[in-house]
């Protein structure tokens, strides 16, 4: 049964840019929009200007090409994996019709997840302006996304080849930014299962993710962590959270407030 306790909350109301955070919701929309992901399209002339911003803001990118020729699952996986703008933004685009629809259609479904500090103004959070959720709101977003299993698939992939297109002619492979996926790191848990990173200056690092192991799923949402490491703080979080399977009396959690972390810790299931 779904418990939804609160294991450590720190500040989980406090309204914090969220950087690429918003991807989840953005990825969330098309996994809830009953398009077919393997449906090629051509990337509009109209992204043009969207594309230079993004380059100009220093964003992560998947050169994305007017005229290019791909799907909503290739472009689903650089959203998720690599996080690059262009991609979430075209998915925007093909989801709604534009940019501004789709974010219309974005902070529609925060309201209805029961979300009341979460306001977007762009499809990727690249731009800090004006888009912004709490660790308590992120918290319920995330939920959602867990409960979707086309979304989840995505999220707990640690690489994915692109295929070539008629703009570009070989195969691209893109990886996660969520290192804890990846075997090969030295904060590696089997028990992690997907979600998404995000940093801009403003939002400082940020991470939302879930785990599973013995019967127990945790999710933390981590806000404004100026950690050097982010994913050893959440790898500590969740030994701790599986080391001490009672919390009666709740153990001691790891020292995290000299990182100034906004965080929230919620057991899901029991």
């Amino acid at each position: 049964a779904v418990t939804g306790e609160v294991l450590l909350d720190q500040n989980s109301g406090q309204q914090r840019c969220v950087a690429s955070l918003t991807k989840m919701m953005t990825c969330l929309l098309l996994a809830e929009s009953g398009l077919d992901l393997d449906e090629t399209f051509a990337v509009p002339e109209e992204l043009s200007p969207e594309f230079a911003r993004i380059r100009n803001e220093n964003g992560a990118y998947i050169d994305l090409q007017p005229g290019e020729e791909v799907t909503l699952r290739d472009l689903a996986y650089c959203t998720m994996l690599p996080s690059t703008n262009d991609s979430a933004s075209t998915i925007a685009w093909r989801v709604a019709g534009s940019l501004d629809a789709f974010v219309a259609q974005m902070n529609d479904r925060a309201a209805q997840l029961g979300c009341t500090d979460t306001r977007y103004s762009c499809p990727h959070g690249l731009y800090d302006h004006n888009n912004y959720s709490t660790a308590r709101d992120m918290a319920k977003i995330a939920l959602a996304c867990h409960a979707n299993g086309t979304y989840m698939q995505v999220a707990n992939t640690v690489s994915y080849t692109l295929p070539a297109t008629n703009l570009h002619q070989n195969e691209r492979a893109i990886t996660s930014t969520n290192l804890m996926l990846n075997p090969e790191y030295a904060y590696y848990r089997d028990y992690i299962r997907g979600m998404k990173t995000g940093f801009t200056t403003l939002a400082g690092r940020c991470f939302v993710t879930f785990a599973s192991q013995n019967g127990r799923t945790y999710g933390l949402v981590i806000l404004g962590s100026n950690s050097q490491n982010i994913f050893r703080e959440a790898a500590e979080l969740f030994d701790w959270a599986f080391s001490n399977p009672d919390l009666q009396p709740k153990a001691a959690a790891p020292e995290t407030k000299k990182h100034s972390l906004f965080s929230f810790w919620q057991n899901l299931l029991g």
